[in-house]
């Protein structure tokens, strides 16, 4: 979280509320999403891995609103229309094949936890549309829409463990493992990409 003191140092000296905002929210949802990634991690009970998507990208979603909400209505509507359109097929046809094959699963979870499923993707997606669109507004951006995509391939390595192979301990184990590790590369090079601009700024 050196970002977090790098920016908080700098809130403190200017007295600039506009950094402390930043940082504390910024700090808040940090936790959010890695308390999100422990209720998944394990997947022990439906209640942690339903709050385990919505919590997952609280981060990333904030970050994107908050660096893009004034300049998203000066960006090309054509481009939201494209992107947005090439994401949510690709978001459905993906939830279409997972519900294919997890329809013989528990109804009453299926149907439950599918909906935080749906949610979390929505965001994700959402978040990851809103970084692509920059980099043909003539902003560099290249760097954190890379980010995004791995954010959705933790996505779908969780998806993979909790609604396919969470019987088979084997497959299970290593899938978790490969997906822990992405999450905290992630997560550890986003700050470290923050802490970049912050110092930046500094």
């Amino acid at each position: 979280m050196i970002y977090t003191f790098l920016y908080g140092i700098d809130a403190i000296f200017r007295i600039n509320k506009h950094f402390v905002f930043h940082t504390t929210v910024y700090f808040f949802t940090f936790i959010i999403s890695i308390l999100g990634w422990i209720f998944l991690r394990k997947n022990k009970s439906l209640l942690k891995s339903c709050l385990g998507f919505i919590f997952l990208p609280a981060f990333p979603l904030f970050n994107t609103l908050y660096n893009f909400e004034s300049d998203l209505h000066h960006f090309h509507i054509k481009n939201f229309i494209i992107f947005g359109c090439i994401f949510l097929i690709v978001f459905i046809a993906s939830l279409t094949f997972i519900v294919l094959k997890t329809k013989n699963n528990n109804v009453n979870k299926s149907v439950t936890q599918f909906v935080f499923i749906v949610l979390s993707g929505l965001m994700i997606f959402s978040h990851s549309c809103i970084e692509l669109i920059p980099n043909f507004e003539n902003y560099l951006n290249a760097p954190f829409f890379y980010f995004s995509i791995i954010l959705i391939i933790y996505y779908y390595l969780r998806i993979l463990i909790i609604r396919l192979y969470n019987s088979n301990n084997v497959i299970s184990q290593k899938l978790n493992t490969i997906s822990n590790i992405i999450f905290w590369v992630y997560i550890i090079i986003y700050d470290f990409a923050c802490f970049g601009m912050a110092a930046a700024s500094i």
